[in-house]
């Protein structure tokens, strides 16, 4: 099980050093929240919809969804019952989105890459001494974001990963919910917060998504990405 959680630790690092370097945004900054000073609620990130503006083709408007709001779940997996429902109700649907082709976007795909790896990270030992958790939200019953966090005892706490699903994330679809990775992380941070967790890390793929919501940028390490001299 050491060996394992080496390998994978080796994997998700080398695999976010590859996506983050090559990709177009602006990524590989480690992203850091002080709880004490987040300021949104569960009412700033609701479902919504996009819609094709009937005055403008090709342009979409975007609409708060107001019957419906996404509603969460947490599985400790230290718990043999919370894992064997991680295995029975979440593993799918990470296989799913992993396995998904013909995705327009590199949301989609990014989404679609780290769905495996989530699924290849998730330990399978639920007697480990770190407290791994997995938390999603769900729209009308359905999972459209999943995230990990494989040490929830620290006071300073990482989320390892956070996905939303890719077929949401694909360019311009108009059938599916989005926003649910925003409003799980939001969960997320009130939960932590509610245990006495004084500050959250990730790594962001869009760190001007999360430096708008009250996010601080890390320096990159001198040499990162190939960057110093």
């Amino acid at each position: 099980m050491k060996f394992r959680n080496i390998f994978f630790g080796f994997l998700r690092t080398w695999l976010l050093i590859a996506i983050f370097c090559s990709s177009s945004l602006y990524a590989g900054i480690n992203m850091i929240l002080i709880l004490q000073d987040y300021q949104y609620t569960a009412a700033d990130f609701p479902p919504y919809f996009l819609i094709e503006n009937p005055l403008n083709a090709g342009n979409f408007i975007k609409v708060l969804e107001e019957q419906n709001a996404f509603q969460f779940k947490t599985y400790n997996l230290n718990l043999e019952a919370d894992f064997e429902s991680y295995e029975a109700e979440v593993k799918p649907i990470l296989i799913e989105w992993s396995e998904k082709i013909g995705l327009l976007g590199e949301n989609a795909e990014l989404s679609k890459i780290f769905s495996g790896l989530m699924k290849a990270y998730v330990g399978e030992d639920f007697r480990s001494s770190s407290q791994e958790e997995i938390h999603i939200a769900t729209y009308k019953g359905k999972i459209e974001a999943i995230s990990y966090v494989k040490d929830t005892t620290e006071k300073d706490l990482e989320i390892d990963l956070l996905v939303a699903n890719p077929n949401g994330l694909v360019e311009n679809q108009t059938m599916l919910p989005k926003g649910g990775g925003s409003s799980l992380l939001d969960y997320m941070v009130h939960k932590y917060e509610e245990e006495g967790v004084e500050k959250i890390q990730l790594y962001s793929v869009n760190d001007e998504y999360y430096f708008n919501r009250g996010w601080q940028i890390e320096p990159e390490p001198e040499g990162a990405c190939g960057g110093g001299e």
